[in-house]
């Protein structure tokens, strides 16, 4: 996260919080046990009051799952969507991506199988 530009507070309630470069999102983490059914994890997008969506995982949620939902959640790669599928109080934040094409290299020559072994003498 921190290589992508997201900013970092710790609590002394045993909380963290993450958020992100243009302020549109954060990850809460609390790693200190507190009332029974809290989540371990929220992430949300826009103004935690009134978040345009937010995600909760227990704290019997499987790491590698969160760490694939963070991991999208802060991922670069452009998002595909029309104008109608944005929130109309972050449209001012939209920018136009420059579209890439997919150069695939050409498939590499089939490696050819190990030499079999030689024939041995058996006793």
């Amino acid at each position: 996260m921190f290589a992508r530009g997201w900013s970092h507070e710790a609590r002394v309630d045993g909380t963290q919080t993450f958020r992100s470069p243009d302020g549109l999102g954060a990850v809460l983490h609390r790693f200190s046990r507190g009332v029974s059914g809290d989540a371990a994890w929220t992430a949300w997008a826009g103004d935690l009051g009134r978040p345009h969506w937010k995600a909760r995982f227990t704290p019997g949620a499987p790491t590698t799952l969160v760490a694939a939902f963070t991991a999208s959640l802060i991922s670069t790669e452009p998002l595909h969507r029309t104008v109608k599928d944005v929130p109309l109080d972050v449209r001012d934040r939209l920018y136009m991506a420059t579209a890439t094409t997919n150069q695939t290299s050409a498939p590499s020559a089939a490696i050819p199988p190990p030499a079999s072994p030689a024939p041995r003498r058996t006793r």
